[in-house]
């Protein structure tokens, strides 16, 4: 019976502390399938897989993820700004950072403690695009749509990629490059296959993914620096979570049925 009630007393003690420990963690207010469900600011159930790979992060340091959805060219100043406590932050190799990172021993960004990312590019099957086609050579006469918003766009045009506006909905992007307003349509993806079987779905055999991305880069699941210089125990141990278990789960979790909406 003792031992019945300690463990009650430790059950209980560790809901408190989840519940008195909460982050601030903010993430795009757009639908960006399959990662995130819905629009606006209020967070839908379910959310989507990278929300709840981001409430697990969370979880695995006993706090709860107070969820907050901003609009994308937001989500950097309220990391900057300490609006937020964390976001996830997509950063191309060499590019500076801005809020808090993993770093490694000798003061550089610990990649082994992202979740790496690639961008791939769907094109028009009717275009007869070899699989194998390099998109970094291909699109530099051509033009790409990106989601209206999304780190991509930009870090494409700074590379000298012509990127139309697009939208904030990856499948109106997909419409524009069916009726050839675009060239094809690249997207951001931990998983470069998670969005191939919602793109088979909608448009059959006519859209095809090229094998090769256009660039890679880390996904990371970043800080405000104020906040990580009072929480560095914390958030050391949640960038070690992160690394060891993100990419993982975040492919388990796409694995899974889709729920009911």
């Amino acid at each position: 019976m003792k031992m019945l009630t300690l463990v009650m007393t430790l059950l209980l003690c560790d809901q408190v502390a989840a519940r008195d420990c909460v982050m601030r963690v903010a993430y795009p207010d757009r639908e960006r399938l399959p990662y995130y469900i819905g629009n606006g600011a209020v967070v839908p159930e379910p959310a989507g897989p990278g929300v709840e790979l981001l409430r697990e992060a969370v979880r695995s340091v006993g706090c709860t993820a107070q969820l907050v959805r901003l609009p994308t060219a937001r989500l950097r100043y309220a990391l900057i700004d300490g609006s937020v406590d964390l976001a996830p932050v997509d950063l191309r190799d060499g590019e500076q950072r801005y809020s808090a990172l993993p770093l490694t021993a000798g003061g550089m960004p610990d990649t082994q403690r992202g979740i790496r990312v690639a961008a791939v590019v769907y094109v028009r099957t009717d275009d007869r695009i070899a699989a194998a086609t390099n998109p970094r050579v291909y699109f530099r006469q051509r033009k790409l749509a990106t989601n209206q918003g999304s780190p991509l766009g930009e870090q494409l045009r700074d590379e000298g990629y012509t990127v139309d506006s697009g939208t904030g909905d990856s499948f109106n992007n997909l419409d524009k490059l069916i009726f050839r307003r675009v060239d094809g349509f690249a997207m951001s993806l931990a998983n470069a296959d998670a969005l191939d079987r919602s793109v088979a779905e909608r448009y059959g055999n006519r859209v095809v993914r090229l094998a090769t991305p256009i660039r890679a880069s880390t996904l990371w699941l970043s800080s405000n620096s104020t906040y990580h210089q009072a929480h560095r125990e914390q958030m050391e141990q949640l960038w070690n979570w992160w690394g060891n278990n993100a990419a993982r789960r975040l492919g388990e979790l796409l694995r899974q049925p889709p729920p009911s909406r």
